[in-house]
């Protein structure tokens, strides 16, 4: 499981969760919290490859993810009600919270790395045989926090970098099951389009 996806949807929780009168999180309830949210990730699609223009080069590793996700309201008003009703016992509100879950929309998250530094995936559309999406830099959150944006306008506003734009290839020989597919493309970054080939992965 991606760490840096889980972190962004631990962060959602644990900024919500901290501003309440409940007692203060420790390492026990968090590690709980981060078991739970491991099973509302669904992978999607990851690759790995290198952009090229001329004689100069990129090395870019990618992944998208299905999230499960609750508003950042929705948990505040999960954490109000445990508070009116007394409750000090963070594993209840980590069930209230698996419950709502259960029935919260299914968004699409995504990273990639390029040349050692990550970047976001925003506004992704994907399918068995092509995958877009916007790059932009990894947001503050904390500043977001403090202004009261939700965690996706945090992120559709952070600063836009570029954009990858892929297809899936077909093999001239017949596909072997399991084997990363090849796919191509645009990879747009910092101004300058590269010609993008990645393996991709199955899940």
């Amino acid at each position: 499981m991606n760490k840096i996806i889980l972190s962004a949807i631990i962060i959602t929780v644990l900024i919500s969760v901290t501003a309440f009168a409940l007692p203060r999180i420790n390492q026990t309830n968090k590690d709980a919290f981060k078991a739970m949210l491991k099973n509302y990730l669904s992978p999607v699609i990851h690759g790995y490859g290198i952009g090229y223009t001329g004689d100069t080069y990129i090395i870019a590793k990618w992944h998208i993810t299905d999230v499960r996700t609750l508003s950042r309201n929705e948990i505040k008003n999960i954490i109000n009600e445990a508070n009116q009703e007394g409750v000090t016992d963070w594993n209840t509100v980590r069930e209230r919270i698996k419950e709502r879950l259960n029935s919260g929309i299914t968004v699409k998250k995504g990273r990639i790395r390029i040349d050692g530094t990550s970047y976001l995936l925003t506004n992704i559309t994907v399918s068995n045989t092509s995958a877009t999406a916007d790059i932009r830099e990894i947001p503050n959150w904390e500043d977001c926090k403090n202004q009261n944006i939700t965690i996706e306008d945090c992120e559709n506003n952070a600063n836009k970098v570029g954009y990858i734009d892929v297809t899936k290839k077909t093999r001239a020989n017949q596909e072997i099951a399991n084997e990363p597919k090849v796919w191509a493309g645009t990879l747009n970054f910092k101004e300058t389009d590269y010609n993008f080939v990645t393996f991709v992965y199955p899940r």
